[in-house]
């Protein structure tokens, strides 16, 4: 079970893997998917942090994972259904309260259309 510092380190390592992805890609489609990616959980992240830590305080601890290169769209649908499922597992042993979770909600909708969106061709 993550902390909330830990469940918040995987979320921000997963825009910056995104942000490299984005830049090595060689898919027009998948760069634009990637880019959407990492404008739109910047703020998501922003949010559910700013709110958390009005009630339970600014977290503190982060860190950063291994970072991977580009090798597939394949690999980076197999990256974000991963993280789909790591976010859905892990939000239960965090902060039950509804405002809380629906944060997490728009943070899995992401991650799902960005799934999506990766398996479009062109």
């Amino acid at each position: 079970m993550a902390t909330f510092v830990e469940f918040l380190s995987v979320l921000n390592s997963a825009k910056q893997q995104t942000i490299f992805w984005h830049n090595q890609t060689e898919s027009y489609s998948e760069h634009r998917t990637l880019n959407g990616f990492y404008d739109r959980i910047l703020g998501l992240l922003d949010g559910l942090v700013e709110s958390t830590a009005g009630i339970y305080g600014r977290p503190k601890g982060y860190e950063a994972h291994d970072f991977v290169d580009w090798t597939s769209t394949d690999e980076t649908i197999k990256y974000f259904q991963n993280l789909y499922k790591y976010v859905e597992t892990e939000r239960t042993s965090l902060y039950s309260e509804t405002w809380f979770q629906n944060q997490i909600d728009e943070i899995s909708a992401q991650i799902s259309t960005t799934i999506y969106l990766l398996t479009l061709k062109k």
